[in-house]
């Protein structure tokens, strides 16, 4: 009868953000569809990950310093409990402002939560997870740009390479039927829709043909403001439709514990630890880097820290010192 809140948690550094005004922001969507279950899982096993693993994790530490994590852990929290895939009668994945009828559109709390977030934040990426197939899949998702023959988005190159990367870093989970995630746009891998989150969240602040300010009437409506004149780059993140399983619900025995996160392949590996790996190499992936250091010397078992001083020593000696790198 009323709206309800919704919770966001938001994972950063605090103490540098002042003196960072160009820190990523990056988005991790639970559970569009309720009935859906490794995303809330995988958005909770993420957030205590970057959060417990920041006094001892060099990677996770970085991440935390220099990026800005906001974590939706149940978008779709009326869905979630009932374990309904929509929010009472309406998909939530239908319910944004592009290429869809305004009076069926930010019907739900659900697509009003995800529009708030994207008008207040500068996002760079949003991962929205969902299931009953598996897929990385990106733009375009759209009944506009699906007649005839397939239409590619103006970033397909890099939305291609980025979900790529995905999922190579992701793996298979060690799950039986599982697979190295399949990649390619919307249309071509899973279906268009109208209305749906991936190509709002993409295009709605420059393709605005198709966007038209919504009207509905649920929840005592919402200022038709609220979905229109999205200011230039409110709604211009690449926004990628992770489907997780073949099962929307696998048996609990799969999802794996915190201990293949970082062991891909093992016994504890498994849909959620797939998930989170995923989701750590979108974060870092917003900016990637290139970390240099002395590198260690073949008779020395010290470690590669403690020759800085041999290697200032072979410098001012004229003599060569060995780098070397790892990009992030």
């Amino acid at each position: 009868r009323a709206p309800c809140q919704n919770f966001i948690l938001e994972i950063t550094n605090r103490t540098s953000l002042a003196a960072d005004r160009d820190r990523p922001e990056i988005l991790i969507s639970g559970a569009l569809h309720g009935d859906e279950r490794i995303g809330p899982s995988t958005a909770l096993a993420l957030s205590r990950w970057l959060v417990e693993r920041y006094d001892s994790d060099d990677w996770v530490r970085r991440l935390v310093d220099t990026r800005t994590v906001l974590v939706m852990p149940m978008t779709n929290a009326i869905g979630v409990e009932l374990r309904r895939r929509d929010e009472l009668g309406v998909d939530p994945n239908r319910d944004f402002p592009y290429d869809q009828d305004p009076a069926h559109c930010m019907v739900t709390v659900t697509a009003r939560s995800i529009n708030e977030v994207y008008r207040a934040r500068l996002l760079q990426l949003v991962v929205t997870f969902h299931g009953g197939m598996q897929a990385i899949a990106y733009n375009w998702g759209s009944f506009n740009y699906y007649t005839g023959k397939p239409h590619r988005s103006p970033d397909d190159v890099s939305q291609r390479e980025i979900a790529n990367q995905m999922s190579r870093f992701a793996g298979s989970g060690n799950v039986r039927g599982n697979r190295p995630y399949p990649t390619s746009t919307m249309n071509d891998l899973v279906y268009p829709v109208h209305g749906g989150l991936e190509d709002w969240g993409y295009g709605a602040s420059w393709d605005t043909a198709y966007v038209k300010p919504c009207t509905p009437r649920s929840y005592g409506g919402y200022p038709a403001s609220r979905s229109s004149s999205y200011p230039d780059a409110a709604a211009r993140a690449y926004t990628v439709l992770v489907e997780t399983s073949d099962v929307k619900g696998p048996p609990a025995r799969t999802f794996g514990g915190e201990d293949g996160v970082y062991a891909p392949g093992s016994s504890t590996d498994g849909h959620v630890p797939r998930n989170v790996r995923l989701a750590l190499a979108g974060i870092d992936l917003v900016a990637p880097s290139v970390v240099a250091r002395i590198a260690a010397s073949p008779s020395d078992n010290r470690g590669a820290g403690s020759d800085e001083g041999l290697a200032a020593d072979a410098v001012r000696a004229g003599a060569c010192v060995a780098l070397e790198w790892v990009v992030w």
